[in-house]
This record gives C-alpha cells, sequence and structure tokens, in this order.
C-alpha cells in the first residue's frame, strides 16, 4: 500500500520545528539555562558597578539592591528575547540572498515498500523506516525524526495528516 501526502511547507512550519526542536533538545536546553544565568550574572554587576564607580563604597548597599532587581528582571524576562533572537536568524537564514519574501516549498511525504520518501522542492531523500527514530506531535503539526540530522515536518493544516501517521506508525518496526 502505498500512502502519500502533498502538502505546502512553509516558513512559519519550519520556524515551529526549530523551536520544538530547541526546546527538546538537552544540549539546548543547558544553553538556554547557562546563557540565561550568565545574562542575570552580569545584568547584576552592572548597578554595583555604577554605585562604585560614582559614588565610592558609600552606596554600595544601593547598587547590590539594584543589582539584584535587575538581575530578577533580566532573569524572568530573557526567554522572550532569547526566543525572538532564535526567530529572527531563522528567518534570515531561510531568506538567506533573496528578497524578504516569505520562503514556501512544495513538499512530498510517501509511505512505500523501500521507506518513506520524502521530497521538498528538488531534493528528494529515502530512508528506510528503521530509520525512524521519533514521532512528535506538537501543536497539531508532526515532526518525524530519522537518523540524527534528518526530519519530515507535517504541518498542523495537511489534510490527511493522522491517517499518514497511523500507516507510518504501523509500518514501523519498534512503534515510537
Amino acid at each position: 500500500m502505498v500512502m502519500r501526502l502533498e502538502y505546502t511547507l512553509t516558513e512559519n512550519d519550519y520556524i515551529a520545528f526549530n523551536k520544538s526542536h530547541y526546546a527538546r533538545s538537552p544540549s539546548m536546553r543547558s544553553q538556554f539555562a547557562r546563557s540565561r544565568v550568565y545574562m542575570a550574572g552580569v545584568f547584576f554587576f552592572l548597578p554595583v558597578l555604577l554605585a562604585v564607580t560614582f559614588s565610592g563604597f558609600t552606596y554600595i548597599w544601593a547598587g547590590v539592591a539594584g543589582g539584584v532587581i535587575t538581575a530578577v528582571l533580566i532573569y524572568w524576562i530573557y526567554p522572550k528575547f532569547y526566543w525572538k533572537i532564535i526567530d529572527k536568524n531563522l528567518r534570515k537564514y531561510l531568506r538567506e540572498g533573496r528578497s524578504n519574501a516569505p520562503w514556501e516549498m512544495q513538499a512530498v511525504l510517501s509511505l512505500e515498500e523501500d521507506g518513506m520518501h520524502f521530497s521538498i522542492g528538488p531534493n528528494a531523500s529515502v530512508s528506510p523506516y528503521s530509520s525512524v527514530r521519533d514521532i512528535v506531535t506538537e501543536n497539531g503539526a508532526v515532526y518525524i525524526y530519522v537518523d540524527s540530522l534528518q526530519g519530515a515536518i507535517i504541518p498542523a493544516g495537511a489534510a490527511g495528516k493522522d491517517e499518514f501517521v497511523s500507516a507510518l506508525k504501523a509500518k514501523l518496526p519498534s512503534n515510537p
């Protein structure tokens, strides 16, 4: 039985996949936690440094209090800026070398006897069913991880997505 799914993959789908992957990746989570603490530390010392520079050690207590407040605020709002920077950089990467036109590609995903066939634009690949590592459903979209550096994105609005995923899971040697 050959099952085929055709859909349009947009830059928002690609960005949602990358953000989802970053949020679930242990190395990215630890990098985020470290950078969040480092930023809070830097912003703690700025008011302390200003207080010592302009008043000597007379008002260091004000610098420490301001540093604590600033560090807590930065620790609290840092995730918003972090995800905005990731979003901006991914959009820049997708639109590189072109105008500011949104990135959009036609994608075809099919289940055949020899494996899962995936093509996006002019590029095509075939992955045996044994190479499927994980199937993640998040916010209506489905992310199929193949090996360590490949994956397929099925956006939330793709027609026939649920049937396709069920058929794929049935073909897997060990159902993830």
